[in-house]
């Protein structure tokens, strides 16, 4: 990997050294500069579990991702400094039932703790987070909970103007490749809530960014801005103008 390209994508400009501070300092900048995003889904354009496409997407062409492109290079990164990581499916908890199996990726960074780290949960993790901490976890106003039953591990974000959503694991590393048949899945079944339409959502300071099911929300504070999209012409505008991002 390119690592200074991929640190100016997101926008990342401290040192390349393997510590907790490396790690919060990346995972910030991320958080706050690349999107969450399936638009390719709705275009045609194949999603492939490959870190030299997902590069080519998300550096070069300077796009976002959903979890499997976004977490992946992530990880990709961070061994390339030097950190030890392990890539971790989970199940996402949607309205009351589990995703697929491996439906979502996440990572466990061995420092001298565990570290949770997420770039792909819907751009709704902002710092790493400890394992076997089991207080809240507190970042820019948004509430982390590590919970643990029998192995399993849940952990659940909250947002004030958006609510929670969780998922949950097991420790069980995998190997990229692994995740190649859900990345299937996740783009063509019916049932994956990624084929029902657009997606994209992007953190900033005080709020968050959202266009999916034909709306554009702006979230800015105790303040909310919802209108309809009526057109591809304006997604593309909201696209360019909002987030960044020219398809």
């Amino acid at each position: 990997m390119d690592l200074a390209a991929y640190f100016a994508r997101i926008g990342y400009d401290g040192d390349a050294t393997p510590t907790l501070e490396t790690l919060r300092a990346m995972q910030r900048a991320h958080f706050y500069n690349v999107p969450f995003e399936n638009l390719d889904i709705k275009r045609g354009t194949r999603i492939q579990v490959d870190d030299a496409v997902n590069f080519d997407k998300v550096v070069t062409r300077r796009r976002g991702g959903f979890c499997l492109e976004l977490t992946g290079l992530f990880a990709t990164a961070l061994r390339q400094i030097g950190f030890r990581v392990d890539m971790i499916g989970a199940r996402v908890l949607f309205e009351g039932k589990l995703s697929a199996p491996m439906s979502h990726m996440t990572l466990i960074v061995h420092l001298d703790e565990r570290w949770i780290a997420d770039v792909g949960f819907g751009g709704r993790i902002a710092a790493p987070l400890r394992l076997d901490a089991r207080d809240d976890q507190r970042v820019d106003g948004r509430t982390y909970v590590v919970a643990e039953d029998g192995g399993h591990y849940i952990v659940t974000t909250t947002e004030p103007a958006t609510g929670s959503i969780a998922y949950v694991f097991v420790l069980q590393p995998r190997a990229f490749a692994e995740f190649a048949p859900v990345c299937e899945w996740l783009q063509t079944s019916p049932d994956s809530r990624f084929t029902k339409g657009d997606i994209v959502s992007l953190a900033t300071p005080t709020g968050r960014l959202t266009l999916a099911q034909g709306k554009f929300i702006a979230i800015d504070g105790e303040s909310r801005d919802e209108r309809a999209v009526e057109s591809e012409d304006e997604t593309r505008q909201i696209l360019r103008e909002r987030f960044r991002l020219t398809l």
